[in-house]
């Protein structure tokens, strides 16, 4: 099954966030809730979790990117 990882949104007038660095990589395995990417916005830079635990098996952006919030980054295969 794959479950997608979106753009989260930190605040109400957030309307992107700048993907500053990839804590994973393509292959990689993860658990739920380990770190996967930190998000910079206006007022913040934070690590996202991992949505669920399997393997990365797609990245769509890349560092220094700005990704509109809801849109889909990456994608997690699991069991």
């Amino acid at each position: 099954m794959l479950t997608p990882i979106y753009m989260p949104k930190f605040g109400m007038t957030m309307d992107a966030g700048l993907i500053v660095e990839w804590l994973v990589a393509e292959g990689d395995t993860v658990a739920e809730g380990d770190g996967i990417v930190v998000i910079e916005t206006e007022k913040v830079s934070t690590e996202v979790e991992s949505p669920a635990a399997g393997v990365v098996v797609e990245l769509n952006c890349e560092v220094d990117d700005e990704v509109p919030v809801g849109a889909v980054i990456g994608y997690i295969e699991s069991a």
